[in-house]
């Protein structure tokens, strides 16, 4: 029985020997990639491309108010259909006017001189169109002559761009460089030199924004068109990049 022991403890410890010795072996791949793992940097690039608007959008409309419902709807309906005759003589197409809003609603009436209510109701109709132009510099005139036909609403003058893609494209271009030249400043003062891009993502931007508002101003005021200002519309992207570090 001493001799079964004593053998069995000799096994353990020549078993115990040879686990530790396979884990102490030099060359594994644990640590072969923990001494080969990459260097990086990663900065945001900021790109903005900007042109033109080549599109405009604008909403005008009519508010009448009558004690006689049918009277109030009529006017209304003549104004605007008036509107739209004189704004497609113009050269905008049919297809680019749409209607966007028709309301009707009653208001109490009060006597001013007895403070009592009257029992005749004041009727208002509003109506509003949406008039949409693939030339800018219609719009003053349009304005122009939907007061001269009776508009007393308007509001919503917008620009914008009809295809935004390729000013999207530029301004990714932009954004890459911008972030290749931040990244070459920071690995000049750390020492390294930068090496290939190992990643990039497209964190935001693509759409159209105005460079600054629109403006309208003299609406209803003097003869002519009223004085636009358009501006210019800007795409802004920005992209994350990491790039390899060689030191």
């Amino acid at each position: 029985m001493k001799t079964a022991r004593n053998f069995s403890i000799v096994m353990l410890i020549a078993l115990a020997l040879t686990v530790a010795g396979c884990s102490a072996a030099p060359g594994t791949p644990v640590s072969e990639a923990s001494s080969t793992a990459a260097d990086t940097i990663t900065v945001t690039g900021f790109g903005k491309a900007r042109a033109n608007p080549d599109r405009a959008s604008v909403s005008v409309g009519v508010n009448v108010a009558d004690e006689d419902i049918t009277l109030a709807v009529e006017e209304s309906n003549e104004t605007i259909a008036r509107i739209t005759d004189a704004v497609m003589g113009l050269g905008v197409e049919e297809a680019d006017i749409q209607t966007t809003n028709f309301s009707i609603w009653a208001e109490e009436q009060w006597d001013p001189e007895t403070g009592q209510r009257k029992e005749e109701k004041l009727y208002r109709v509003d109506s509003t169109i949406q008039i949409n132009v693939n030339d800018t510099e219609k719009i003053g005139k349009i304005l122009e002559t939907s007061i001269a036909n009776g508009a007393n609403n308007i509001y919503g003058l917008n620009f914008g761009i009809q295809d935004p893609s390729g000013l999207a494209a530029e301004a990714r271009v932009l954004a890459l460089e911008d972030a290749r030249q931040r990244a070459e400043q920071i690995t000049q003062e750390l020492g390294v030199t930068l090496g290939e891009v190992q990643h990039a993502v497209e964190v935001s931007g693509g759409s159209v924004m105005p460079y600054f508002e629109a403006a309208m101003y003299g609406i209803g005021g003097g003869g002519g068109s009223p004085p636009i200002s358009e501006g210019s519309m800007t795409v802004t992207v920005s992209i994350e990049v990491t790039f390899k570090i060689n030191r």
